[in-house]
């Protein structure tokens, strides 16, 4: 159990710091780790060994879920570089798009009370998902053409639109329900 905590994200799963990964090997070497490493191959050890187990667990758990998702892996490739801000609090400056994003809001809303709910979500999930990877692609390009800046006001439009999905999937789920 030789993992040095003090390594990025990309390092500690061998990829080099792109925005693009290839999820496949992402899943696989985290599986790897975690059969190498989970805290249940330690109940036998000594307390030390077993906490040692917890936290690198805990960072590679971090590293996976971090590296997993497009927004997050946007976000710490901004970090990396030196671009700090808060997701929390920031957001995007586009006038333009913030009206998109409150149409689509109300269109969620809208599709609850269509003739089949269910029907306009799928439809709507499936528009947000082609307008998320329109962002994902244009993030990589300013990412890699060092367009920082750019690229931090391209994450922060990532960020609406997984709220968006979220918010859709849960309208989703609350669809099904009803049927059940």
């Amino acid at each position: 159990m030789n993992i040095d905590l003090t390594r990025n994200y990309f390092e500690l799963f061998g990829f080099a710091e792109n925005f693009s990964i290839n999820q496949e090997q992402l899943a696989e070497k985290y599986r790897s780790f975690q059969s190498e490493l989970h805290p249940d191959r330690f109940a036998n050890a000594s307390d030390q060994e077993r906490r040692i187990s917890v936290q690198t667990t805990a960072y590679v758990n971090e590293a996976y879920t971090t590296l997993k998702s497009d927004l997050k892996r946007s976000h710490y490739l901004l970090k990396l570089s030196d671009i700090e801000f808060n997701a929390d609090t920031e957001t995007s400056s586009d006038a333009a798009f913030l009206m998109q994003t409150m149409e689509l809001h109300e269109q969620v809303e809208d599709a609850s009370s269509a003739d089949s709910p269910l029907e306009a979500l799928d439809e709507l999930s499936k528009q947000l998902k082609q307008q998320q990877q329109q962002l994902v692609d244009q993030f990589t390009n300013q990412y890699e053409d060092n367009d920082l800046d750019s690229a931090k006001e391209t994450a922060l439009k990532l960020q609406f639109y997984e709220r968006l999905t979220d918010q859709v999937r849960k309208k989703q789920e609350q669809h099904e329900e009803e049927l059940l």
